[in-house]
Formats: C-alpha cells, structure tokens, sequence
C-alpha cells in the first residue's frame, strides 16, 4: 500500500452535523447504486483486460484535472503513476479535495473527474439546480462500518439502533445494544465528510441527525474519528476518564490503511451490522448490508475523447483493477482478477517496493522459500553509493495480494 498517511494530534471542534434533508424531487442522471447489489451486480459485467493508460492516450502532458476525498486518495495516485507520474513529481497528488468539495469543483467545471463515495442528497440536489447531470461508474467496492473501542463489549448494531442513536438520540447505554452498563457517546462527522455522505445515503436517508448529538464533540477528520472513538472514554489528553465508551463510523479500507501505518485498528472493534462482519470477502460479494463503493464521476457533457474517459476506462480494466487492490482497496471486478498469490505476482511487488521506497536497483531476486501465506526473497541491491548489498523480503498474501512484512540486510558473514 503505498497511500502515505500521517496520524496527527486530535483537535475537537463543536460543530452541526446534521446532515440537509433530501429535497426529495427532481431527477438525476443515474440513479443512487442499491448498496446491497451494486457490488455484486459489477461481478455479473466483464473487466475489460489489461491496458496501459498510456496506451489509452493519457500522459502527464494531457493530464486530466482529477481530485477526490480523503480515503481516495491512492486511487487518485494510482491514476498519476499510471500516466508516468512518480512521487518525486511536483505535481504528485498529495492534497485531497475532500469529498464534497470535490463535487462542488466538478459542479462548477473545475476539475474533470473525481474519485469518491457516491454523492449525498444535498450534493445532488446542488448538481440538479445548477443544470448539472453527474456519471457515475463504480471502480472500487467499500463500505461504511461501526466503531468503538476494543474492551467493548457490544458485538452487533441494527439499522433501527443506529437511526434511534443519530436521529433521535434514544440510545444512552451500551446495555441496550448488548454491552456493558456504561454511557454511549455517539461521535458524528461534518456534513460535508465522505464518511457523512454514506451515512445519509446507507441508513439516515437525509433526515436530520437530533440537535442533541450537535451537543456532542464532532469531528472534522477521519482519523481523528478513529482517535476520538479509541481514546474518549479515557478522558483524552486532558479530561478524566469516564465511564462510557464511544461509537462512530468510518469506511472500511481507511482504517485498513491507517491501521497499517499507525496500528489504530488494534484499539478499535468493527461492530457487526445486522449479525453480518465487515470483511473484505462481504463487502466485495455484497453480503455486507452497508456495501457501497467508490465512483469515478464525471459531467455527462464531458466529451467522449477527454482522456478523464480513458482514465475510467482504465480504472475498471484489469490493469487498474490490479493497481487499486495494490493500493489496498477491494476491486469491483475481485472476483475476475487473476490469482494474486502467485511467486510471478511476489516478484512483481518486490519490484514495486524497491521502486517506490529506496532508490536502489534491484540486480537480482532469487527464491528462499515458500510457506503459505509467506514467501521469502534474497534481494542483491545496488545502493546508493554504487554498492552492492544482500537483502531478505519477506512477503505474506492475503485477498488482495502480496504484501512486505520486512526487508532487511543478510549478514555478510553467514549470510543470514
């Protein structure tokens, strides 16, 4: 995964979070996805095969105006390198719009295509009055889950729970939902989060969260979500512990993500959703009530040659299928990509580390051994310096394919 993410210090603001209700009229150009079936349904449709995106005629000289939210930014990166971008580049995509301020951007011409959750009502009743009409294809399958800390006892949450906590604020111990007997704060997002816009799409259906929960501290971040929900019960940095524990939402491959650079996930629980976990296998086949995706959106008037276009194309080929699942999301087309755990496909991330992380040339990469579902590597190195070093990779598979546990240099002597 190479989506670089920092885990910054908490700030909490007091702030709305209700969510503007759905206007209810008017038409859009496609309709909102079924989150029980669109995952599936993409399965049912054939990939297209492997292509460059070069060879589709996008190169950064031609480079579309692409932008998106938080949690889609490797998707967003994935696009750039395919063009021939690295993360040298000055223009490398680092800053994320954030989600609705990406629709408003494509709303208003400035930007060409964006990668994000499907659109709020509020987003698309602003598409609507302004003569807008939105594309939307999915590329990756996602889902909206549940947190709270990992000492919790609570192991399931309903759609009924969830909108009597967030709608009516009805649900003040976790004794209600199976759980210990200690308070139940619900943490809500800005209205204008990607996290937010599925919540209102998935379950609250517009209506307006209950002003109580305004009362509440909201957060403005992601992963200051994930911090808030793990630490609140213990008081935080500058409060007394407190007999309660924290619920909030997030998407699932983000926390994946920030659990791999900064081991949050370990102080968090996913909660199951109508008795069914949040896996990456039931959020890929739909079986996850709360199965979304992300879509490449466009304006319907986009001309057909626009390399945005292409770039579509591209993502919902093989080749950018392959590309998002090493970036750590779950392909739409999962189930018709190749096998990932092959020693061709080891190989091929081994190359991809050394490129992405160290400016050593790989001379040679010869086969240790192979134990499912690790696989080890001795890997002669150019440094820096013109040096040649021995390195072992280690690697472990898993759904979405390989993935480095370590790389490290072999003692000169032993070799080991």
């Amino acid at each position: 995964m190479k989506r670089l993410c920092a885990l910054f210090l908490t700030v909490l603001f007091l702030s709305a979070c209700a969510p503007k209700s759905d206007p209810g009229s008017g038409s859009e150009s496609t309709s909102q996805p079924d989150p029980s079936t669109s995952s599936s349904q993409q399965q049912e449709e054939t990939m297209e095969p492997a292509m460059a995106l070069t060879d589709l005629g996008v190169t950064l000289e031609n480079y579309p105006r692409i932008n998106g939210s938080t949690s889609t930014l490797g998707i967003v990166q994935a696009v750039y390198e395919g063009a021939g971008g690295n993360m040298q580049d000055e223009n490398y995509p680092w800053e994320p719009l954030r989600t609705v301020p990406s629709y408003e951007a494509l709303i208003n011409g400035e930007v060409d295509l964006i990668l994000v959750p499907y659109a709020s009502p509020a987003v698309r009743e602003q598409a609507q009055q302004a003569g807008v009409e939105l594309e939307y294809s999915q590329v990756a399958a996602e889902a909206l889950i549940f947190i709270t800390p990992k000492d919790n006892t609570a192991a399931n949450i309903t759609g009924d729970q969830v909108r009597e906590i967030y709608l009516h604020n009805g649900i003040s111990n976790w004794s209600e939902l199976g759980g210990p007997d200690r308070g139940l704060v619900p943490i809500c997002r800005n209205a204008d989060s990607g996290s937010q816009s599925q919540m209102d799409n998935l379950i609250l259906d517009g209506q307006a969260m209950a002003p109580t929960i305004q009362e509440n501290y909201v957060e403005l971040t992601m992963e200051g979500m994930l911090e808030q929900v793990a630490y609140y019960h213990s008081g935080g940095m500058f409060d007394e512990p407190t007999d309660t524990y924290a619920l909030g939402y997030t998407l699932f491959t983000y926390l994946e993500d920030m659990d791999s650079f900064t081991g949050i996930g370990s102080e968090l629980k996913i909660l199951n959703y109508e008795g069914v976990a949040a896996t990456a296998e039931s959020i890929a086949d739909g079986s996850y009530p709360l199965s979304d995706g992300y879509y490449a959106v466009t304006r319907a008037n986009l001309p057909q040659d626009h390399p945005a276009r292409a770039v579509v194309r591209w993502l919902r080929s093989q080749t950018g299928q392959e590309a998002l699942l090493h970036q750590g999301f779950i392909p739409v087309y999962m189930a018709q990509l190749p096998p990932q755990d092959t020693e061709e496909a080891a190989r091929q991330e081994v190359a991809r580390y050394y490129a992405d992380y160290t400016e050593w040339k790989i001379q040679d990469v010869e086969l240790v051994k192979r134990e499912d579902p690790s696989i080890t590597f001795h890997v002669t190195v150019t440094l820096e310096d013109g040096q040649t070093q021995e390195q072992e990779i280690l690697l472990e598979s898993s759904m979405r394919g390989w993935s480095v546990v370590y790389s490290m240099p072999l003692d000169e002597e032993t070799g080991n």
